[in-house]
């Protein structure tokens, strides 16, 4: 089982399931890091010659240079999982879902609440947002915010419009075609100190 730390946890995206059709493989690597108030989430991704289109909330960011976090934050107790998909204009898509075709979206003055920040340098690009507390219990009002909490998910890295199209995730995903709504795929990770 995977930890995040108080400290923080960081992870590599370095699986690439459809690497054949899709061969670009930017290193990608978030940090997550917990305290009483939420989740810190830094990811830096070295890919370049971005794809940045979208600029509204809830608008399809994964056509664009995109990283995203989804996760089940009551797994035992509530099977729906919350994903964030973000690109270097901090545009973000926000929803919960039960999986691909059942999801309720996430209210843009919610996601407004993450204060996502992004960077782009010439090797690379970074965003930095915080996942409070309050945002996850008002859609998981299950979710209980301690050490030992259980949670379920799965990083990724995309772009599907970009001109090196790539799809990288933490935990494998092994569908013939490119898919990260697939949480029977998703990694267990707990909260420690």
């Amino acid at each position: 089982m995977n930890r995040i730390t108080k400290s923080g946890s960081t992870f590599c995206l370095d699986n690439f399931p459809w690497e054949k059709e899709f061969p670009a493989r930017p290193e990608t690597r978030v940090t997550v890091s917990w305290n009483e108030t939420g989740f810190s989430v830094h990811f830096v991704s070295f890919e370049t010659n971005l794809r940045a289109v979208e600029t509204a909330h809830n608008t399809p960011v994964c056509q664009d240079s995109c990283m995203e976090l989804f996760m089940q934050y009551a797994a035992e107790t509530d099977p729906r999982y919350i994903n964030i998909e973000i690109n270097p204009n901090c545009a973000a898509y926000a929803s919960v879902r039960y999986d691909r075709e059942r999801y309720e979206m996430i209210d843009p003055t919610d996601i407004d609440t993450l204060g996502i920040k992004s960077a782009v340098y010439d090797d690379r690009w970074e965003l930095d947002y915080t996942i409070p507390v309050a945002f996850i219990q008002k859609y998981i009002p299950t979710y209980r915010h301690e050490v030992g909490a259980i949670l379920r998910g799965n990083f990724y890295k995309c772009g599907d419009l970009t001109d090196h199209p790539h799809y990288a995730c933490f935990n494998n995903v092994d569908v013939p075609n490119p898919d990260y709504h697939r949480p029977e795929f998703f990694s267990e990770f707990v909260l420690a100190e």
